[in-house]
């Protein structure tokens, strides 16, 4: 039976957390943008990634539709230095300004009241996810470290300082646990895949 060590353990434990909570994210920012649709389209057309920082420092200082119009460039400099950005602020300013001014579909103001504090609220929450996914890349990445295989999976190509320990958590690091490196595709679902059916026969890649 294969034992891992303690310490790709924790790995694993860091990495799926990490990994659980990019998920999370991502659904905040569809319920986000779901709100957005209803009674703000012009912030989706004006940022792209609503879990951006710029993103989130402009909607938390102005989720209302007509709050986020009389923004100034100055106001939204100061937004985005905050959050911090640090290149071309006043050019960036300039086009969230236009974007958030651009015509768009009005809706009833008590609808824009009620989804302006939904939208706050998500705002907030994603802001602290981004806050603790960067902590548990923080902690993963020294825990990765710290491994005597760390230097194995940093030398393949694609795998950094984040899915590189991930890696490492799934396979783990018992020498016995693979006897061959085709068990080792096995486990991860890539060998190649043998469909045969009378006199015919193929392989082709998963």
């Amino acid at each position: 039976m294969a034992t891992d060590s303690y310490g790709v353990e924790g790995i694993k434990v860091l990495a799926r957390a990490h990994q659980s909570l990019i998920w999370a994210r991502t659904r905040h920012g569809n319920q986000l943008r779901d709100a957005l649709r209803e009674y703000f389209p012009a912030a989706l057309a004006t940022f792209e990634d609503l879990t951006s920082r710029d993103a989130l420092a402009v909607l938390s200082k102005a989720p209302n539709p007509d709050k986020a119009a009389k923004l100034t460039i100055k106001q939204i400099v100061i937004v985005l230095r905050r959050a911090g950005r640090q290149r071309n602020l006043e050019v960036r300013a300039q086009q969230i300004q236009e974007g958030l001014r651009s015509a768009q579909l009005t809706a009833p103001t008590a609808l824009v009241e009620a989804f302006a504090l939904t939208t706050a609220a998500s705002v907030s929450i994603i802001e602290e996810m981004n806050q603790q996914i960067i902590e548990l890349e923080v902690g993963l990445s020294e825990h990765f470290g710290k491994h005597q295989d760390a230097g194995i999976y940093r030398s393949l190509p694609g795998l950094g300082e984040t899915l590189g320990p991930r890696v490492l958590g799934e396979f783990g690091d018992d020498p016995g646990r693979y006897a061959t490196a085709k068990c080792r595709k096995n486990y991860a679902g890539t060998s190649p895949l043998t469909i045969a059916s009378g006199k015919k026969r193929a392989v082709i890649a998963r």
